[in-house]
């Protein structure tokens, strides 16, 4: 399953970047690594970017739904990395 399978206010984590480095390097910038516990906020309309919120700092980050699209997550299985 992939960020873009979600939809309003789904808590998961995240199991596996992009396999393009420098996307992957990117998002790792952004505070979005393996393991991280994330909550999907919303999506903009007409093919907009994703929001997404880190649930243990709060911080919201916005991912072109292009991205979004190679991010893995699954169930949040309560532990953080």
């Amino acid at each position: 399953m992939t960020l873009l399978d979600l939809d309003g206010q789904t808590r998961v984590q995240v199991r596996a970047l992009p396999p393009d480095a420098a996307a992957a390097r990117r998002l790792q910038s952004l505070g979005i690594a393996v393991g991280r516990r994330i909550e999907f906020v919303r999506a903009a309309p007409f093919a907009g970017p994703i929001l997404i919120e880190d649930r243990a700092t709060g911080a919201r980050v916005m991912i072109a739904r292009e991205l979004a699209g190679h991010i893995q997550v699954g169930p949040d299985d309560g532990a953080d990395t």
